[in-house]
């Protein structure tokens, strides 16, 4: 129960301890709950209940429900988590400009990309980061694969730095930057020698169409076709393994079917030139939320990389 504004008292000086808890309590928090936050902050849950205890005891207030009905946070749990958030990055961002003074880049960067850049000959993603470890070896690098849709949700919990994807974004709070493209042709795997089939032919042998979850262009291709049978696969990977079995026919990117050419053959349908599309990988950032200066040089870099490419060439000497 909530007390009354007769019996409150204010929030006391907070002190570096208090400032610990307060980490502790935003883990919990964005981890929803203290099960699981155990991993993330490597303490038991007795102890990380008892911290929650003692902060709950400095500022007065029950900051969340905890017990067998779940884990939820209270309306001023809210407002402690939105000031913990405030006051870790007010700290992060002071050690930063003090760094920054000093020409010393530290700390983390957390930065998601989507899955199967790595085989695109257009992302200089890896050669950023090789130029970035010469010149950053103090900074810690977090790099995660994640679909769109996971991507977009960590960018704005902020748990990423930078992410760097190939679905539109048109969320106001996110500003991106186009780095390349990839190409996607609709493929089938055959005998190494069989010719390519047209679309009539797999639709006539019972074919089944792959679709990847949350892919707002083989959704599209679903409904143009009309095919009976359908598989769903979750990621590149997954659609690659399934037309690989033979019977599924579904959409890969280009550069990505080169990369698999020396165990199987992929072969693009005949007719499916109106299925072919390209999608423009795009660096995105937060809007309101400077990067720290780890991430501003490493966007740098890759965007340096990317002009030098598109130029004709280019030097990790010249890009870092």
């Amino acid at each position: 129960m909530t007390p009354s504004a007769n019996n409150l008292k204010p929030v006391p000086p907070l002190t570096e301890a208090d400032l610990k808890l307060l980490r502790i309590f935003r883990a919990v928090a964005e981890a929803g709950g203290l099960t699981a936050a155990e991993e993330a902050l490597n303490i038991e849950r007795s102890t990380i209940s008892r911290h929650l205890q003692n902060l709950e005891a400095r500022l007065g207030e029950k900051l969340c429900f905890r017990g067998p009905a779940g884990f939820q946070l209270t309306m001023f749990g809210e407002s402690v988590l939105r000031a913990s958030s405030l006051a870790d990055d007010t700290l992060k961002k002071i050690r930063d400009d003090l760094n920054d003074a000093r020409n010393i880049l530290a700390g983390d960067l957390t930065i998601g990309i989507a899955d199967n850049c790595l085989s695109n000959s257009g992302s200089k993603v890896s050669e950023a980061l090789a130029a970035f470890r010469s010149i950053a070896p103090d900074v810690t690098v977090h790099l995660s694969i994640h679909q769109h849709d996971s991507l977009l949700a960590h960018m704005l919990d902020r748990q990423l730095h930078i992410g760097i994807s190939g679905m539109p974004e048109t969320n106001r709070q996110l500003q991106s930057v186009p780095l390349f493209n990839e190409a996607f042709r609709l493929y089938v795997a055959l005998p190494f020698g069989q010719p390519a089939p047209a679309m009539a032919e797999l639709i006539e042998q019972n074919y089944v169409l792959v679709t990847r979850d949350r892919d707002p262009y083989s959704s599209r291709l679903s409904q143009r076709l009309n095919m009976k049978r359908k598989a769903v696969a979750s990621g590149l990977e997954a659609v690659a393994t399934l037309i690989a079995a033979g019977g599924y026919v579904g959409l890969l990117p280009t550069h990505y079917v080169q990369t698999l050419s020396q165990f199987y053959c992929f072969v693009e349908v005949a007719d499916a030139q109106a299925f072919a599309y390209e999608v423009t990988f795009s660096l995105l950032s937060l809007r309101g939320h400077p990067l720290p200066p780890s991430g501003q040089r490493f966007m740098r870099l890759l965007l340096t990389l990317m002009h030098q490419d598109a130029a004709g060439g280019f030097s990790l000497q010249a890009a870092s």
